[in-house]
This record gives structure tokens, sequence and C-alpha cells, in this order.
């Protein structure tokens, strides 16, 4: 993985948070992973983040040219982590073949959720979801 400014990351250290980590794999040319990123943005300013659960973006458009995606993260003032799989390992590790896309990660860095797509009022859902699991077992390790 990549960050912004084009250091290397690796990838068991994207789960940082005792609590979960959120990962949403976007691409810059699709208008619903703008919508999904705004929506759960919101979501977790308003709703998990307090919680300490951890949100994290992935740019999965390795065609050589990620010159523009920093400008673009910068314009839409996400507050959390923008990464860049330039060479698409991740996404094909995952399985992902659809974008966008969500997983759900305990602090173990299992999966525990997936979600395919976006449609208004998944990331509600999501967030329900992150908050019963902390709320009655403290953290996503049982997380259904």
């Amino acid at each position: 993985m990549r960050t912004l400014d084009g250091s290397t990351v690796l990838i068991n250290n994207l789960v940082t948070s005792d609590k979960g980590t959120l990962v949403v794999f976007w691409e810059t040319n699709n208008n619903q992973c703008y919508a999904n990123l705004d929506n759960l943005q919101e979501a977790w300013n308003t709703s998990i983040k307090d919680l300490g659960v951890n949100l994290v973006a992935i740019c999965v458009n390795y065609d050589g040219n990620m010159a523009g995606v920093k400008p673009l993260v910068n314009g839409k003032c996400w507050d959390f982590d923008v990464f860049i799989d330039d060479n698409g390992d991740m996404k094909r590790y995952l399985g992902i073949n659809s974008i966008p896309y969500t997983i759900l990660l305990d602090s173990e860095k299992d999966v525990k959720c997936r979600y395919s797509g976006y449609c208004s009022g998944d990331e509600i859902q999501i967030c329900e979801k992150i908050e019963n699991c902390i709320k009655t077992k403290g953290n996503l390790k049982d997380f259904k």
C-alpha cells in the first residue's frame, strides 16, 4: 500500500484500533464510491468514531495515474486515512470483485462483515452493528 504522499505502508499496519477498523475500497471514477465515503464519514463522525473504531479508505485505481488522488481527497475533506492499493494485491487477496466494497475487521484483523456495493442507508446499518457489538461485547471479536 501507499500513502497519499507515496510512502509504502504494510497492510498489517492499517488496523490500528483495538475496537476494529472499517475498510472501504473505492475508485476515483465511481460516483457511488464518493457517496459511500461521504455518508460513512458523516456516520463515523456522529456515531462510531468516539467508540474507537477506525475508518480507512483504500483507492484501487492502480492504472499508474495516481497523481489526482491526493487533491481529490483533500478537496473532499475526509477525516480518515486514505491509502492506495497501486498493484491491487489487497483487492485480490480479499477477493473483491466490485467497488465500492466495505469490510469490517476486528482488532485481530479477522474479517467480521462484508458489504458489496452501496445503497443509501447501508452506512446506518454498518454503524448500528458496530455500536451494538462494542456496547455489548466491548470489541468486535464476536461480531456477527
